[in-house]
């Protein structure tokens, strides 16, 4: 018979852990989604851990499939997806500041 603290060990607290990673890689979330929103660029946004999100979460997937451990991998994977779009987002205030410039360029120049 299993045992409640079987249970507890092997459920409730990595069921725990797969929800406090998924939190702590969302935390960016609402801070990115205001400076897309403003449309101002990336200004005081470091998107570095971002990137450095994406690979560590792509390793700990990794590792989660060979070890065949269910709660390591979908923990990272929301987090790998989480990451793939910060950085989309990234990329997408970086252009566009360079967009508006090369805008106010050609105006200038026109």
């Amino acid at each position: 018979m299993v045992s409640a603290s079987d249970i507890i060990l092997e459920y409730v607290s990595p069921s725990l852990g797969v929800v406090a990673g998924t939190i702590m890689f969302a935390a960016p979330i609402p801070d990115c989604y205001r400076a897309v929103k403003a449309g101002k660029g990336l200004q005081e946004l470091n998107p570095t851990p971002w990137a450095f999100m994406l690979g560590n979460t792509a390793g700990w997937i990794l590792y989660g499939i060979l070890i065949q451990d269910i709660f390591v991998f979908v923990g990272n994977a929301a987090g790998f997806i989480i990451s793939i779009w910060l950085n989309l987002q990234a990329a997408k205030m970086q252009y566009e500041s360079f967009r508006s410039l090369e805008m106010r360029t050609s105006i200038a120049n026109a």
